[in-house]
């Protein structure tokens, strides 16, 4: 058994004798003011300092209709009569529980309670509800007067929250008191067989609880942690995230009306009603003629989404690279019509830059250039030429090409994201999404840079850390202009510092607006995009049909590639994304 770090000996005792009497008794005293069980326990009104277990009324099948017996403990606290706000109490329990962390025999470890934390209601004679949901639950009438008396905590039967029953108690303790309430001694427990059903009803609140519904005679099987895991993808896949998915069958788990589809502010592009058929066809919510509530195949997929949302979401971007795109559009790769001199396989074919380091010669079309230069001066001159057998004129330094070589496969990518105005919504996620996407299911290293307005920015540097990628999108927000020829620079400066070259993608759904270096916008990002392929820089270039003309005549000047989509989207983009890199 776990005990937290730090606990004296003497409470080691009596963590383990506490643990001894549940497994015999089913309950027993905490304190001078508490009362844990795995049972239904209730206070006696003709003797108030007595409370009485309920030995045939297991918590967990009573309480939340759990199959299995022991799976919930039980816990009161009792104080003077009085309505306690349920958030001191969530304040109190959240500040104690999330700084435990346990030992054991070979030492310590870091794990705490904080995956357990979801897993604890609570109520008050105010209401309550999860501990780390909103605690606006449990108002119903009977069930505030029926806690008017004690603190009501129930919680999954784990090792490492019964190991924490004295921190609970404490906590809860001190929210009394800081509510103005007497805290209450109890003098006995005593055990009941009990007869008959119990009735329940002040103790069936609404609430977000998700200690119910979850039962199964396999639960603890491999079958059952894969059904888990198979109706948590389904409705990530269908919804395209597992954030959205946990926040939609939480809100599920609270209970939904028709029109509060509507109001969910999801990143899904589906209409609310187009979400309410799909968790109602799955199997995963129900209609009871008022309203959605989760269903035992809804609460074992949020159940699964909570403790595996990352591994959900490494899922989701794994599928996208896999998955081919039937709205992927083959590559433009012809731009302006090539000269004889322009392409040579995997290299570019270009004229020196002054002052660059040169490349190896390129003699076919350096040859080709002289000849085409010098025939045309002879041509001009013919009529004083004829007959003369004129010798052409020599190279001259205009007439070299030299081979610039693009990387193949295993190249970085840098990721140039237009944040203009007009990107905002379902393009800036598509955007987002890619870049999460590459830097899970890619090899090498993603650098992510972002235009808008009259501003370009790094908001990551080649990295292959997830949390680098989050931290620097978590900063995106589509307002502004298109600087499209500073994104273009910037990447290309970018591109220098890498050891490797890079491929540079860039995602827009507009032309320039803002100038870089002259006055002329367009102007500007062509030149920009020459200065690309001078470098022998990969463009590849994802836009909208109304921008094609001048989309076609950028990627033209940087040698690279177009693909005109009718929309954004996350698949297609990923589509593209696998293709380029592969190139």
């Amino acid at each position: 058994m776990p005990f937290p770090e730090g606990m004296p000996a003497g409470q080691k005792s009596a963590l383990l004798r506490l643990k001894r009497l549940l497994d015999e008794r089913g309950a027993a005293r905490v304190g001078e003011t508490a009362v844990v069980s795995l049972k239904v326990h209730v206070q006696d009104v003709s003797a108030p300092d007595v409370v009485t277990a309920v030995v045939s009324g297991d918590a967990g099948k009573v309480f939340y209709s759990r199959e299995r017996p022991g799976e919930i403990l039980h816990i009161d606290v009792f104080h003077s009569p009085g309505c306690l706000d349920p958030k001191l109490v969530g304040r109190r329990l959240l500040s104690a529980l999330s700084g435990i962390r346990f030992e054991r025999a070979g030492g310590a470890f870091s794990q705490g309670l904080e995956p357990l934390l979801s897993y604890i209601d609570i109520q008050t004679g105010s209401g309550g509800g999860r501990l780390d949901g909103d605690l606006s639950y449990g108002r119903e009438e009977g069930v505030r007067r029926a806690h008017t008396t004690h603190v009501h905590v129930a919680c999954l039967m784990k090792p490492e929250i019964l190991a924490s029953v004295f921190t609970i108690v404490a906590a809860v303790e001190s929210a009394a008191l800081e509510g103005g309430l007497e805290l209450r001694r109890v003098k006995k427990v005593r055990l009941t067989k009990g007869g008959g059903a119990l009735d329940i009803s002040d103790y069936q609140a609404s609430g977000d609880s998700l200690l119910r519904n979850v039962p199964s005679e396999d639960e603890g099987s491999t079958g059952y942690h894969y059904r888990q895991e198979a109706l948590a993808r389904k409705v990530a896949y269908d919804l395209g995230s597992a954030a959205d998915s946990e926040r939609l069958l939480e809100e599920l788990a609270k209970g939904m009306r028709a029109g509060d589809f509507a109001r969910l502010r999801l990143g899904t592009d589906k209409s609310p009603e187009e979400i309410r058929k799909l968790v109602t066809r799955s199997g995963l919510a129900m209609y009871d003629g008022h309203k959605y509530s989760l269903t035992r195949e809804g609460m074992m997929a949020l159940t699964f989404l909570k403790a595996h949302s990352a591994e959900i979401e490494a899922y989701l971007r794994r599928l996208l690279w896999s998955l081919p795109s039937r709205k992927m559009p083959s590559g433009e790769r012809k731009g302006l019509r090539p000269e004889p001199s322009i392409s040579r396989g995997r290299g570019i074919v270009l004229p020196a830059i002054k002052g660059e380091h040169l490349p190896g010669l390129a003699i076919p079309e350096t040859i080709a250039t002289w000849k085409t230069r010098t025939l045309a001066s002879a041509l001009q001159c013919a009529p004083s030429l004829s007959g003369q057998g004129s010798a052409l004129e020599p190279p001259v330094w205009s007439d070299l090409r030299f081979t610039y070589c693009r990387e193949r496969k295993g190249m970085p990518i840098i990721l140039l994201i237009d944040a203009s105005a007009s990107m905002a919504g379902r393009r800036i996620r598509a955007a987002k999404e890619l870049a999460r996407h590459l830097v899970l299911a890619g090899k090498d290293k993603v650098s992510i840079v972002v235009f808008q307005d009259a501003d370009v920015k790094v908001v990551a540097d080649f990295t292959r850390s997830r949390r680098k990628i989050e931290e620097g999108l978590a900063e995106v927000h589509a307002v502004g202009l298109t600087p499209l020829a500073k994104g273009l620079e910037k990447a290309l400066e970018l591109s220098v510092r890498s050891a490797k070259k890079p491929l540079i993608l860039a995602i827009t759904d507009g032309i320039p607006t803002v100038p870089s270096r002259s006055l002329s916008p367009v102007q500007d990002a062509l030149e920009a995009a020459s200065m690309i392929a001078r470098r022998g820089i990969r463009l590849g270039c994802v836009g909208l049909e109304p921008n094609r003309g001048f989309l076609k005549q950028m990627v033209a000047n940087a040698k690279g590639t177009l693909y005109i989509v009718d929309e954004l989207e996350a698949s297609t983009l990923a589509a593209i994304a696998r293709k380029e890199s592969l190139r």
